[in-house]
């Protein structure tokens, strides 16, 4: 009946002007808090409006483009009429939600005093005018109208240094004491199988046969080694496994780089040992004097019955070139598992991590990490496909859709960091809450990937710490955000939340120091200049507001439109000058 009669009862002109006069509304412009709006309502109903048949109604609604938000009724006055009466207090608190074109609104109070006689309505009164939503401009990888859309989260990465890279494998081919040639069969039975069947992924590129003699008085003569690694390289020449692969033969004798070689892996004495041993095998004196120190060492009777045996031989080195990442035959492999098919012989969980790294598509990555979850399911995987929902959703207009795809996040996101918990898997569930909206949750999640990270100059924690300094604007806790960018990387979005901290902190001498680096790390972006422009409108600086404005607002579409309605420029708004930024 009430609500009815603000718009119906006769307002009885002049007899409630002055209801109003002592409610203010702290503070009197508004502030973003998060997602809403919180503000008082302070003061007191004089004692002349507060007779005994009075009840007095006081309904705030925030008013703003063509809409309206009733913020519900208080009654400050109850017709409780008593001697020491001096008036009525007021003092409410109101959260409401921010919704966009809010910039512009008024907060107003509308007042209703119920009598036995009638009802009767006071003058609407403007409490607060505009919304201050500067802390909007906190910049934390979110899709902005004008911009490409950003990359979200952080993959899980496989290093592939082996990709393309040569390796060798090396085979030594006895011989008898003092010979140069041996009779069938020449090759062990090991050997002729690697030959016939070779290793999977991996090419022989070249084959590089070494003759080597022994220390030992038969065994080494002048010419042998070379003739061993004629015999071998010859008998592979005539290979047909290897008839289109070049080899090459060379020897060596009278030197210690092949016994240094098998020493390195050698058990037969300790390390303490081998350390006389190097000593001799690199002082730089004649071959036969270290041949005679050597025999005076009591590991020598070891080495000679376990190693010099094995330089009676051929070296064979295969020369390989790594195939096992070829881009197309991965991609072939993949496409077929896809498809369900098989996939080549050799194919394994690393195939599809390395597709998936170099997948250049949302959708190429989605399947190919869906079939990792499925065949080989990791730490690894789970995060990677959560990484892709995030970005998927970040792209995706239709509401519903984007919820399920950050569920769908969320879902493998944790089911990562259940594998195994970490900061990289933390760090991206605080990425699906701030998709969704939810900053609390988004806080935790970004704090405790943060505590994981014990280096304080480690790259991760330092990206990690400007998403918290962004998550600290939003949720009002601005000298915070301050001290967790002095942990950041340095670039243009983290200058610019730096600034914007200090800006809302009213420190504005550091802000423009930080809205400067901004501008220095990337003039083209346009937020450091609005940033100044924010400073100067502060300090009154009207050449200074119109000059970095400008350049704001040409750079970024984004930034015209919420220059627009900024409350920090409504002292400029009738301006032609500031008009004329515009057109």
């Amino acid at each position: 009946m009430f609500i009815y009669c603000l718009g119906s009862c006769s307002p009885k002109t002049g007899l409630y002007d002055n209801l109003m006069d002592g409610i203010v509304a702290k503070p009197e412009i508004l502030k973003l808090h998060r997602d809403s709006v919180r503000v008082t309502i302070q003061g007191a109903v004089p004692l002349k409006y507060l007779t005994k048949d009075a009840k007095i109604y006081l309904y705030p609604e925030y008013i703003y483009g063509e809409g309206s938000l009733r913020l519900g009724e208080f009654i400050p006055f109850d017709a409780a009429y008593t001697k020491n009466l001096i008036d009525a207090k007021v003092d409410e608190s109101i959260v409401f939600p921010y919704l966009p074109g809010m910039e512009k609104g008024q907060l107003v109070l509308k007042g209703m005093v119920d009598r036995k006689k009638g009802t009767f309505q006071a003058p609407i009164k403007v409490i607060a005018e505009g919304l201050e939503t500067t802390p909007l401009l906190t910049r934390y990888g979110q899709v902005l109208p004008d911009q490409p859309i950003p990359e979200i989260g952080i993959y899980i990465l496989r290093e592939f240094r082996d990709v393309d890279r040569f390796e060798t494998r090396d085979f030594y081919i006895p011989f008898e004491l003092g010979k140069g040639q041996k009779s069938n069969p020449v090759f062990s039975v090991p050997f002729s199988d690697y030959l016939i069947k070779g290793e999977t992924g991996m090419k022989i590129k070249k084959v590089v046969v070494t003759g080597l003699s022994s220390p030992e008085a038969k065994d080494n003569t002048n010419g042998l080694a070379k003739e061993r690694g004629d015999f071998i390289a010859e008998r592979l020449k005539s290979n047909r496994f290897l008839s289109k692969i070049p080899i090459e033969s060379m020897y060596r004798s009278g030197d210690w780089f092949d016994l240094r070689q098998l020493l390195s892996e050698y058990e037969g004495i300790s390390q303490d040992q081998k350390e006389f041993v190097y000593a001799i095998l690199l002082n730089g004196n004649s071959f036969a004097s270290q041949l005679s120190a050597l025999q005076k060492l009591p590991s020598y009777k070891n080495i000679s019955s376990d190693l010099f045996p094995k330089l009676r031989s051929a070296k064979v080195s295969f020369e390989l070139e790594n195939t096992r990442f070829d881009d197309k035959e991965i991609y072939a492999s993949v496409f077929a598992l896809l498809n369900g098919d098989d996939p080549l012989e050799g194919f394994e969980s690393d195939h599809l991590i390395y597709a998936g790294q170099n997948a250049l598509k949302l959708d190429e990555k989605e399947a190919i990490y869906k079939k990792l979850n499925e065949l080989f399911p990791s730490e690894l995987s789970y995060n990677n496909l959560g990484v892709v929902y995030l970005n998927l959703a970040q792209r995706e207009l239709d509401v519903r859709k984007k919820n399920i795809l950050i569920s769908d996040a969320l879902t493998n996101l944790k089911q990562a960091n259940k594998i195994k918990p970490g900061s990289i898997p933390l760090h991206n569930i605080g990425r699906a809450y701030l998709l969704r909206g939810d900053y609390f949750e988004a806080y935790i999640a970004i704090s405790e990937a943060s505590a994981m990270e014990k280096e304080e100059t480690n790259d991760f924690l330092n990206y990690n710490e400007g998403l918290r300094g962004a998550l600290d604007i939003i949720n009002g806790d601005y000298k915070l955000a301050t001290i967790r960018f002095n942990k950041t990387i340095e670039n243009e979005s983290n200058y610019f939340n730096k600034g914007l901290a200090y800006f809302l902190s009213e420190d504005y001498l550091k802000a423009s120091e930080n809205f400067e680096s901004s501008v220095q790390a990337d003039r083209e972006a346009g937020f450091g200049f609005y940033g100044l422009a924010l400073v100067a409108a502060v300090n009154r600086d009207r050449m200074a507001l119109m000059e970095n404005l400008g350049k704001a607002v040409e750079r970024s579409e984004y930034l015209k439109q919420k220059a627009l309605t900024d409350i920090n420029f409504k002292n400029y708004r009738d301006e032609q000058e500031f008009i004329n930024l515009f057109k």
